[in-house]
């Protein structure tokens, strides 16, 4: 019998005694490595509390984050995986999309942006990873410059109490970096669960020590690379399987396997795909193509495009018409209805 995979796997090292820590950890971390997809591991910690190698760590919180946080930050690296998941079987099925250079803001090697006035820049210059370039940005108008014109893996906000809450809902409230890993720095305990309900992945307790900085830096740099190389190949396949209506649709071989794979997916983590045909009143196996309403077609499909999430597929396939695969029911619904309403007020 196959059971879901968790959402995460919650580690708190303080509550394991001491003389079973290290074979628990390891065995824990081998379990986890034989299951069929990836987990996130978060760990709880203190501000002078260095976690284990192993398992490795997606997300490093403090204990006093709230229940409502900790929820948004497991969603959070849920969606990460899965659209990295994605990623990886767009690549697999389709091959690699020729033509379509990525957005200056997933391109480079990526690096660290530190945005304000707190000091801590040189700590962060010597806590980084060698390979690892860190810039900084004296306020929020200069930070988002930065980030356009370059890949960055993570943010930090260091600086005044107001400075670095504003920055910090601002960057959250802009949907080209809503989802890059944010650390927020400050001297008072007080402050962290407010950065932390503000949408900080992790928040940093000054003073800290090289190592733990060190730590902190490279669990958010692992979780920001792993999302931006997703969001490249999404993008990207996004623009590629759009235009796959002028040239006949996607093939229905290709399509199938897709379905196959993505369903295969989903299950090991206890979620399904849902398909729907965008034009209600052709049959999914009606050998639809499109011959007669190409315009039907397009529009359509241009909704589903603006409404979707990029790691819905939406496209046009041959002998199928306009289709949508989504991760979610509620999405589902969501796109009928906005389909709906559209089209009912739209002259074709």
């Amino acid at each position: 019998m196959s059971f879901p995979l968790p959402s995460s796997v919650l580690i708190d090292p303080d509550q394991v005694p001491e003389d079973i820590r290290e074979p628990f950890l390891n065995w824990l971390a081998a379990q986890l490595q034989g299951l069929q997809s990836d987990v996130p591991v978060i760990y709880f910690c203190t501000e002078d509390t260095l976690v284990p190698e192993k398992p490795k760590a997606s997300a490093i919180l403090n204990r006093t984050i709230s229940q409502t946080a900790l929820f948004e930050r497991i969603c959070d690296l849920q969606r990460v995986l899965i659209r990295s998941e994605e990623a990886r079987l767009r690549r697999m099925v389709f091959g690699r999309v020729p033509g379509y250079g990525a957005a200056p803001h997933y391109s480079g090697r990526g690096g660290l942006l530190v945005i304000g006035f707190g000091g801590r820049f040189l700590d962060v210059m010597q806590a980084r990873q060698k390979n690892v370039d860190v810039i900084g940005a004296f306020d929020q108008r200069m930070g988002e410059e930065y980030l356009s014109q370059r890949a960055f893996d993570a943010v930090i906000l260091d600086g005044a109490f107001d400075d670095v809450l504003e920055n910090l809902r601002c960057l959250r409230r802009d949907a080209r970096f809503a989802s890059i890993p944010v650390l927020a720095v400050t001297g008072f305990a007080g402050d962290l669960p407010v950065f932390y309900d503000a949408g900080a992945n992790d928040v940093l307790l000054a003073p800290l020590s090289q190592d733990m900085l060190r730590q902190r830096l490279a669990t958010a740099i692992r979780l920001g690379k792993r999302r931006r190389l997703a969001d490249r190949v999404l993008a990207e396949s996004r623009k590629w399987l759009m235009q796959q209506l002028q040239s006949g649709g996607l093939k229905r071989r290709d399509y199938d396997n897709y379905l196959n794979q993505a369903a295969k997916a989903l299950s090991a983590r206890g979620l399904m795909i849902w398909q729907i045909s965008l034009l209600p009143d052709v049959p999914p196996n009606n050998n639809f193509t499109g011959q007669l309403a190409p315009d039907l077609c397009g529009t359509v499909l241009s909704i589903a495009d603006a409404t979707s999430r990029e790691e819905d597929l939406v496209c046009f396939v041959r002998d199928l018409g306009p289709v949508a695969v989504l991760k979610s029911e509620r999405g589902c619904e969501r796109l009928k209805s906005r389909i709906s309403a559209i089209l009912g007020h739209t002259r074709l």
